[in-house]
């Protein structure tokens, strides 16, 4: 039997709870911690208005409704050494459920993959990479891609600059 997915609250007989819709407060939280995920609690419920243990409790909501999957450290890549970034469109030779699962058990998970979209269309997947350079960026495609056996076809594009979109709740 499968194991129920995360961060989905269930009511006592095990069945998954519709999903809360987000108030004005939930969405302020949201906006806050996306600014700045550092906010301390304290200037989170300044921020937003409301008592310090309000905003623990609304963030501990948010995050068992998926809302909040987590997190993360925002890295400069060129400072870190990983300088040049790529988008790759992947086209596997087949679409069969062995040749996905051993892209996607493989390629997503190397280091050097900051994002993998699996898409419609013309190609495969995309993928988002970081290498320390050019020659690093043909090596890495070489060794990872044009020599894998699923792997049908791949082009790589440089990314010049990444311009991030709003990750906070649509309004």
């Amino acid at each position: 039997m499968a194991s129920p997915a995360k961060n989905v609250r269930r009511d006592s007989a095990g069945q998954p709870r519709p999903v809360e819709a987000l108030d004005g407060v939930d969405r302020q939280i949201i906006d806050a911690l996306v600014a700045d995920a550092r906010i301390t609690n304290r200037d989170l419920a300044d921020a937003v208005g409301i008592a310090p243990s309000t905003a623990l409790m609304r963030t501990r909501s948010l995050m068992e409704r998926g809302a909040i999957e987590g997190f993360e450290a925002k890295l400069n890549l060129a400072v870190i050494g990983r300088a040049v970034q790529a988008l790759i469109a992947v086209r596997l030779r087949a679409h069969d459920r062995d040749q996905i699962d051993t892209f996607t058990s493989r390629v997503p998970k190397l280091p050097e993959v900051l994002s993998t979209f699996h898409t419609s269309g013309s190609v495969d997947y995309l993928l988002h990479i970081a290498v320390r350079d050019t020659d690093a960026l043909r090596d890495w495609v070489l060794d990872n891609l044009t020599t894998d056996p699923v792997v049908g076809h791949t082009e790589t594009t440089l990314v010049f600059k990444h311009m991030p979109g709003h990750s906070g709740p649509l309004d």
